[in-house]
C-alpha cells in the first residue's frame, strides 16, 4: 500500500502542540467539556445537549463542534476539552504512543449500510482484484478509514500493497469519483443517500465488514487521571450518555432534526438517510478487531488488548 503523506500521528503532534498553548486552562471541577464532530455516529452530545438531557440529570456540560477527530483528539490532549469522541485506531495510535487515552462509553455501532466502497457507474471495477494498482481515496491514510478500505481489499481478493491512498474530505469524493481522479472511494451517510440519488455512482462493497457485524464505530473518551479524579460525575455523565442513546435509537426523526441543525444538512436527507444505531454498553469484542487489522496493518506498533483501552467507572 502506497500513501500520499506522512504518519496521521505527526499532524496530530502539532495540533496538540498549538491546543495545548492556546486553550489549556483548569475548568471548574463541576463543569464537563465535551468535544465530538457533528456527524450521525458522534452525534450523541448534541442530541443530549439540544434535548435538555444533560441539565435534566443535573450535569453542567457544554459540547464543542469539531471539524475532525483530529481536532478532538488534539483538544483533549491539549486540555481544551474533557472527554470526546474519537475512533479506535486514532485512540490506539495516541495510546502507544504515550498519551494515555482510555475508552468509558461506547457511542454508534455499527450499521453495513451507513458506508459502501464506491466507483463510478460506469467503471469497469467490479470486484476487490480490480482495484490492484488504482488509486483509492479515503478521509485520513492511516486510521480507521482507511484501515478496513486496505483489509476489505485484500480480505476479497485483491492486493492492497499494490493500491495508492490519497487521502480526501468527505465532499470531494463523489466528484472525484466522477472525474476518474480516482477509482474507488469508501461514501458515508448522509452523503451516500444523496450521490445514490443522483447517479453516477455505483457500489462494490461494503469495507466495514472487516470488524464483523457488532463492534463500534466510536467510543467516548478522557484521560485516566481525569476519569479516576471525576468517577462518580463520569459514571453520571455516561448514564446520561445511554439513555440519550436509547432515546435517539426510538426517535430517528426528532433526533434527525438536531442533527441537521448541528451538521447544517437539510432535515429530510438526515431523516431518509441510513442511521447510526447507538450502543448502551461497551465490551472488548467491540473494539478487538480494530486492534488486531491494526496490527497486522502496522497502523499499531504493537499488538494491544482492547482491556488495555477501556476503563471500568
Amino acid at each position: 500500500m502506497k500513501h500520499a503523506r506522512s504518519s496521521f500521528l505527526a499532524m496530530i503532534a502539532a495540533q496538540i502542540t498549538l491546543g495545548a498553548s492556546a486553550n489549556a486552562q483548569t475548568p471548574p471541577a463541576s463543569l464537563i467539556r465535551i468535544g465530538s464532530t457533528p456527524n450521525d455516529s458522534y452525534a450523541e452530545p448534541f442530541y443530549a445537549e439540544d434535548r435538555g438531557f444533560f441539565a435534566r440529570d443535573g450535569l453542567n456540560a457544554t459540547v464543542e463542534p469539531f471539524a475532525t477527530g483530529a481536532g478532538v483528539t488534539a483538544a483533549l490532549a491539549g486540555n481544551a476539552i474533557d472527554v470526546g469522541i474519537t475512533n479506535p485506531i486514532s485512540l490506539a495510535n495516541a495510546y502507544e504512543h504515550g498519551v494515555p487515552f482510555v475508552f468509558f462509553a461506547v457511542a454508534a455501532t455499527y450499521n453495513p449500510a451507513e458506508v459502501a466502497l464506491c466507483v463510478a457507474a460506469d467503471s469497469p471495477i467490479q470486484q476487490a482484484k480490480d482495484l490492484n494498482g488504482k488509486t483509492v481515496g479515503t478521509t485520513a491514510i492511516r486510521d480507521s478509514n482507511s484501515l478496513h478500505v486496505v483489509a476489505w481489499i485484500d480480505q476479497n481478493g485483491g492486493d492492497s500493497s499494490t493500491v495508492h491512498l490519497v487521502e480526501l474530505p468527505f465532499s470531494a469524493m463523489a466528484p472525484a469519483l466522477k472525474r476518474g481522479t480516482v477509482a474507488a472511494v469508501p461514501i458515508a451517510e448522509p452523503t451516500l443517500s444523496a450521490v445514490l440519488k443522483e447517479g453516477g455512482v455505483r457500489i462494490i462493497g461494503h469495507p466495514m465488514d472487516v470488524y464483523g457485524k457488532h463492534f463500534m464505530v466510536g467510543g467516548w473518551f478522557a484521560r485516566p487521571d481525569y476519569l479516576v479524579a471525576n468517577a462518580a460525575l463520569m459514571r453520571r455523565l455516561r448514564a446520561t450518555i445511554y439513555s440519550t442513546a436509547v432515546w435517539a435509537n426510538a426517535h430517528p426523526d426528532e433526533s434527525a432534526v438536531s442533527l441537521a441543525k448541528y451538521a447544517k444538512l437539510d432535515p429530510e436527507v438526515v431523516r431518509t438517510m441510513n442511521r447510526s444505531p447507538y450502543g448502551t454498553a461497551l465490551t472488548p469484542d467491540m473494539l478487538q478487531p480494530y486492534l488486531d487489522l491494526g496490527y497486522k496493518y502496522k497502523y499499531i506498533g504493537r499488538q494491544l488488548k482492547a482491556t488495555d483501552l477501556i476503563v471500568k467507572l
